[in-house]
């Protein structure tokens, strides 16, 4: 989208704290609630991709209260009351540019993405600064990407762009940092620990060993497995609450690296392939409108090798 386009969002949506809380299998709650919008009959539902929401063991018990196999959609839990669940606070950013070398920026065209950024509450912030100290160095700050550092640094983010004329967005990319990092300084605690070193020091910042590896173990390993699902989660839910926007493309895995000029090392192949399937998004080879009635599409698409391929949803 165009950057003018991106910065009237941010400045039109609430610039204070906004709250975001997820507990694994939240998303199928989250998508029953908008599918049932448009069709509220179980059995319909369950001759849709939808019925996998309603085969997960959480969403089972709440079936029972919807008299003549209908849903009510307020009826469902906002989210699960999990001791496992987190909260994080949500952020917005841009990523790209309009200039002539945009496509550097791994956008599918010219302009920019809007970033929803998934940060870390205050408790597990301070739990990340209790395990190093430096001299005001962040040994997790990466400039290189649309992350923030310092308070509630950025766990994950999506990049999305949209057309508000078309009523479409796409989901341009889901990736963490964090995780990664965290994991290979635990990595390096343990390394550390085997030869008596109660403190090591690594990116100019000097970290506590069995600190290290607690917080790793206790507190961040487990977002490894549901970080992909509170992302995507909190990407549908701003999209369609805050934007406005109720038909979502997903990229695949060959035509997202195609159209972003991904060579090389590939993003986790799950995320364009698993993730949206577990999201009820449908494969499709319809582009989104504001791509495929951009200027030089029809050469790009003669260009690719292979049909071009997206994932798609209505709620």
């Amino acid at each position: 989208m165009r950057p003018a386009i991106a910065r009237e969002v941010i400045e039109c949506l609430p610039n204070g704290r906004t709250l975001f809380h997820y507990s694994k299998d939240d998303y199928a709650f989250l998508l029953l609630r908008m599918l049932a919008g448009r069709e509220s009959s179980i059995r319909k539902l369950r001759q849709t991709k939808a019925r996998q929401l309603l085969e997960k063991p959480a969403v089972k018990p709440h079936l029972a209260v919807f008299s003549g196999g209908l849903i009510e959609p307020e009826l469902l839990p906002q989210r699960q009351h999990s001791a496992a669940g987190k909260c994080y606070r949500l952020s917005l950013d841009t990523w790209g540019g309009d200039g002539r070398n945009w496509h550097w920026k791994q956008v599918s065209r010219k302009g920019v993405s809007l970033v929803l950024q998934l940060n870390l509450n205050c408790t597990d912030t301070e739990k990340l600064r209790s395990c190093y100290s430096s001299d005001g160095i962040d040994p997790f700050e990466n400039r290189w990407h649309p992350a923030r550092s310092g308070d509630s640094p950025t766990l994950a983010w999506a990049r999305l762009d949209f057309d508000l004329e078309t009523g479409e967005a796409l989901i341009e990319e889901l990736q963490t940092d964090l995780i990664g990092d965290l994991q290979w300084f635990a990595g390096q605690a343990h390394a550390a620990r085997k030869v008596g070193e109660k403190t090591f020091e690594r990116s100019r910042a000097k970290f506590d060993t069995a600190r290290m590896i607690s917080i790793w173990e206790n507190d961040f390993a487990a977002e490894r497995k549901h970080w992909q699902e509170a992302m995507l989660s909190a990407a549908i839910w701003f999209l369609v609450s805050e934007i406005g926007i109720r038909r979502i493309y997903h990229h695949t895995d060959e035509t997202g690296s195609y159209l972003k000029r991904i060579k090389g090392t590939k993003p986790p192949r799950s995320l364009y392939t698993d993730l949206p399937r577990r999201f009820c998004f449908d494969e499709t080879d319809e582009a989104p409108r504001f791509l495929a009635d951009g200027r030089g599409w029809n050469r790009r698409v003669k260009a690719c090798d292979r049909p071009m391929r997206f994932f798609r949803m209505a709620v």
